[in-house]
């Protein structure tokens, strides 16, 4: 007598590799999947739609599965261009200064820049130990920058500044509303002063 999965529908080929108490499509016992009615048989159903013999007995081709990779790989390709967007050529999270002043500032137009900030532009954590620290800081003075710095080291309420900024790491400056997380970089910083 021909065996029909109550589960799958599927029709138990007379090839199949698993024991005749389990459906090859699904895996589940033929009893368990007939609500425990004894018996491993049923007759067949001609209303059937489906008869795979022999054949690979999943459901076919998973719709939903792919249909959900092809949404995330949508949103994740959306989330690049968005990100290309913002950044722009320089990939820095500011367009590069040379795309927004129109050429590499000299020194005059730099120090012009550094003459019309006012202390409270810029803020740069910062700790005595930091290398990247000092070199930002000798930058900055060349050209005359005004600017604030909060010693992470040397004062707590720094420290958990920066910590609720969601940094551990210095420098951390804010131009002008504009956080600089990753460090200091004169393109960024220069970018940020005349953005706003």
């Amino acid at each position: 007598m021909t065996t029909i999965c109550a589960k799958c529908n599927l029709v138990r080929p007379a090839d199949a590799q698993v024991p005749d108490w389990q459906c090859p499509g699904c895996g589940v016992a033929y009893v368990k999947a007939q609500g425990g009615h004894g018996g491993g048989s049923a007759p067949l159903d001609h209303s059937v739609t489906r008869v795979l013999a022999g054949t690979d007995a999943k459901r076919g081709f998973n719709w939903r599965k792919w249909l959900l990779v092809w949404a995330v790989l949508c949103g994740i390709y959306a989330a690049y261009q968005g990100h290309v967007r913002r950044t722009g050529a320089g990939g820095s999270g500011l367009t590069s200064i040379a795309v927004r002043l129109g050429a590499n500032p000299t020194t005059d137009q730099l120090a012009a820049l550094a003459a019309g900030t006012q202390p409270g532009d810029v803020l740069m954590y910062t700790a005595d130990w930091c290398p990247n620290c000092r070199a930002a800081r000798n930058w900055m003075d060349q050209y005359g920058f005004r600017y604030e710095t909060c010693d992470v080291d040397k004062g707590a309420g720094c420290a958990q500044q920066l910590t609720a900024l969601g940094s551990d790491g210095v420098p951390y400056l804010i131009v002008k509303g504009h956080h600089m997380e990753d460090g200091f970089d004169s393109a960024e910083f220069v970018a940020a002063l005349n953005s706003k």
